[in-house]
């Protein structure tokens, strides 16, 4: 579809001339030879309407909608005609007869519908109801008058022609197709297109208005028998083809050519060529009947003197309908001026004012246009000095657009004004428009654009305007002084020219800017670029779009230099590794020392004597306590938060090792532990553990003597509603404790130590003994309490 043709418009102008001019040459030369002349011109018409064809099937090709429909409409009439010419030249030259009446005038008939039907689908502007009356009677008044024209020099003739009845008959139906084209003709004076379609529009009508002409002096030659085949009467059909041609080849160019400029400098279509065509058809029709008499073939006066009585009906309704028109568009125009927020006016160079409408009243402050016009203009100029160069300006320019000057109202007020006049005579006229609400704007906008640019410059971090394409706008002081650019060296390039991102970087920051202009909110995001020492700086940057009708037209990026804060951040970020380190050794080394502790009670119980049971049980429940510490710190080293642990394991193996310490088998003892999974801080894990070790090692001391068998349960369990208070209970179905045994008031070591570790971690202790033994104790996570 943007394939350019093989010639250009002027070329193919060019061309047409050469053609046209060559025929006709042709044509004068060969007038002594009528069978050359008839050879030539039977062989070159049909060739020349293959090209129109061809002009035209490219206009359809080219063209969309209505449009196509019309060129195709038209090709296929071109196409016939054609066709027409090369019948007419087999009859003609092959069987050596005479081609009229004959095959060829089929093909020549159904152009003329088909090429008018083209016109009709041109698109066009619609008129107002008022129009589209005046237009019909205009095209019904030339309609009838060529009309009466045809009857009389060339229907009436070839209808009283009796010897040849049969080609009367199709003289006449050419000029019906004549007609038909007349219609197409008014269709295309009466239309308004597009200003690109003017060209192809006005060299199509006078393609039509060729055939027409040729049309009819090819009908008044055939009455009269004078017609010879290829002589000069054909030039006209072959302008008539190849102007076509050129208006189909124009319309499917690139190429434009406003065609329409050369013809409105023409007096006539300066002053609307259209208007004047009803009258001057409505004069001919009259000079027609006045000059009835000298007429050859005297007509039927009657019907002559009906026709030209309807067209001067029609010409007296056109006239009111005219007047009716001017009326209505002399009351829109009025309406329209007094309704204007511009001032209309007229003075004279004296300075008198003419007219003025409402609005300039009120951009005065009068009271009436009475009272406007009794003041001078020069009254209302703040430097009357103003005037007298306005009007130098008018008589060396003739008129004056979009000129600022200031006036002053009736109450004294300053009106900043914009003029346009234009001098006819010595008659200013026109209008003025009140600006000073915009000029306030303007100081107002200006205002705020030093203050942008305060802000923008004053802003410490690096600040830059970046266009839809990634092209910088702008930029403020301190993204010049982290670049190491001039303005002029920043704004205009893109940014991924500037050499200052890695292309990680790059790929990433672009990404980011592809969201922000599909409108998406982004956080701010971290990355690095290479600062004016070439060194890596670590940015922060927030996108903020700027829209425009809903779409990011551009965006305002805002970047901190945050290298010291990230610094910073990794400096604390080495230096709490370090500390946790620290404190997961110094647990390691907590736990490696109570483990020494443990092996050297395991060397003292070694080295007691078999009678000294006492001292070994006591050393061997102390060997679990520093056990059951021991763990706590090695769980929590090997925890990733050395401020709690998971206790659930911590249990299940505090428990197993117990078992495994006091020699218990689990097929005789069965352990059930129900923990539920919570992180307990080491304030509250340490006197916990210890408590379940007290509890637990009693249970496999006491519970069950003589190889008696059970089980022992140990449940942990948070208090719903408070995720800080606990339930932790030890049972057992052995023998139970002795009914008489105070456990809150015993010399007991271990549950004297159990109370004693209740009250540390504000719990609250419970004896259960109608099954075996069960301790219930309620207790709360203790908070980190800060030592001296």
């Amino acid at each position: 579809m943007s394939k350019k043709p093989l010639i250009s418009f002027k070329v193919g102008v060019l061309l047409a001339i050469i053609i046209t001019i060559s025929f006709a040459i042709i044509s004068l030369l060969l007038q002594d030879d009528q069978t050359l002349r008839m050879i030539f011109g039977d062989l070159s018409s049909p060739l020349i309407g293959l090209v129109v064809v061809i002009s035209l099937s490219y206009a359809a090709y080219r063209s969309q909608g209505r449009m196509r429909i019309a060129w195709m409409l038209m090709t296929l009439g071109i196409l016939s005609y054609a066709l027409g010419d090369v019948a007419w030249a087999i009859i003609e030259l092959g069987y050596n007869q005479n081609p009229f009446p004959s095959v060829a005038d089929i093909f020549y008939l159904v152009f003329y519908p088909l090429f008018a039907l083209g016109i009709y689908f041109l698109p066009r502007a619609k008129f107002s109801y008022l129009e589209e009356l005046k237009i019909i009677l205009e095209m019904g008044i030339v309609i009838l008058t060529v009309g009466l024209i045809f009857w009389i020099f060339l229907i009436e003739p070839n209808l009283s022609n009796q010897e040849e009845f049969f080609p009367s008959m199709i003289s006449i139906t050419y000029i019906i197709g004549d007609f038909v084209l007349l219609f197409a003709l008014m269709r295309l004076l009466y239309s308004k297109f597009k200003e690109e379609y003017y060209g192809p529009m006005i060299l199509l009508g006078l393609g039509v208005i060729a055939f027409i002409v040729s049309d009819c002096i090819y009908s008044y030659q055939n009455l009269q028998g004078t017609y010879v085949s290829g002589g000069l009467l054909d030039v006209g059909w072959i302008i008539g083809l190849l102007v076509v041609g050129l208006a189909a080849f124009l319309h499917a160019s690139d190429e434009k050519y406003n065609l329409y400029q050369y013809f409105k400098t023409l007096p006539l279509t300066q002053s609307n060529f259209t208007s004047y065509l009803p009258l001057i058809w409505a004069l001919i029709a009259f000079l027609l009947l006045i000059q009835v008499d000298r007429i050859p073939y005297q007509p039927n006066i009657d019907l002559m003197e009906i026709i030209v009585g309807i067209i001067i009906f029609m010409v007296l309704i056109r006239q009111l309908l005219t007047e009716k028109a001017l009326l209505i568009s002399e009351k829109n125009y009025r309406e329209l001026v007094d309704n204007s927020m511009v001032g209309v006016y007229q003075t004279n160079l004296n300075g008198d004012i003419l007219f003025a409408n409402e609005s300039l009243v009120r951009i005065f402050k009068s009271e009436s246009v009475e009272e406007l016009k009794s003041q001078k203009i020069i009254d209302f100029y703040k430097n009357p000095s103003e005037r007298k160069k306005i009007i130098r300006k008018l008589k060396k320019e003739g008129k004056l657009e979009q000129y600022e000057l200031e006036m002053v109202s009736n109450t004294g007020k300053t009106i900043n004004m914009l003029m346009s006049a234009n001098l006819t005579g010595d008659t200013i006229s026109g209008m003025l428009m009140d600006i000073t609400q915009r000029k306030y704007t303007e100081m107002a906008l200006q205002d705020n654009e030093e203050k942008y640019r305060t802000l923008f410059e004053a802003n410490p971090n690096h600040t830059i305007l970046v266009s839809s394409d990634g092209v910088i706008l702008d930029a403020n002081s301190s993204a010049l002084r982290f670049s190491g650019l001039s303005a002029g060296e920043l704004i205009g390039k893109n940014f991924s020219e500037l050499g200052i991102f890695s292309a990680d970087n790059l790929s990433f920051v672009r990404e980011k800017f592809a969201r922000a202009l599909k409108g998406e909110t982004l956080k701010p995001f971290q990355y690095q670029l290479i600062n004016e020492k070439g060194e890596y700086s670590w940015i922060e940057t927030q996108l903020v779009p700027i829209k425009k009708d809903e779409m990011a037209n551009s965006i305002l990026v805002i970047d901190t230099d945050i290298t010291d804060r990230k610094n910073a951040m990794d400096r604390l970020k080495s230096s709490v590794n370090e500390k946790k380190i620290l404190i997961k050794e110094i647990h390691h080394r907590v736990k490696n020392n109570m483990q020494i502790i443990s092996s050297l009670l395991n060397l003292q119980i070694q080295h007691l004597n078999d009678d000294e049971e006492v001292a070994t049980t006591v050393l061997k429940e102390s060997q679990n306590r520093v056990m059951t510490m021991a763990m706590i710190h090695e769980k929590l080293y090997q925890s990733k938060d050395f401020t709690h642990i998971r206790f659930e394991d911590y249990i299940k193996r505090l428990l197993s090792d117990l078992f495994y310490s006091y020699d218990t088998s689990s097929d005789r003892v069965k352990l059930v532990v129900d923990v539920d999974d919570v992180n307990l801080n080491m304030e509250t894990a340490v006197p916990c553990g210890l408590i379940i070790s007290e509890l637990f090692s009693n249970s496999l001391k006491y519970a069950f003597p003589d190889g008696r068998e059970g089980e022992i349960r140990v449940t942990l369990k948070q208090i719903p509603d408070d995720e800080k208070k606990f339930l932790l209970t030890v049972n057992d179905n052995g023998v139970g404790m002795p009914p008489d045994l105070d456990f809150k008031n015993t010399t007991t070591l271990g549950l004297e130590l159990v109370n004693s570790l209740t009250k540390q971690i504000d719990g609250e202790i419970e004896l259960d003994r109608s099954h075996g033994t069960e301790f219930k104790i309620r207790f709360n996570e203790l908070t980190y309490k800060k030592r001296i």
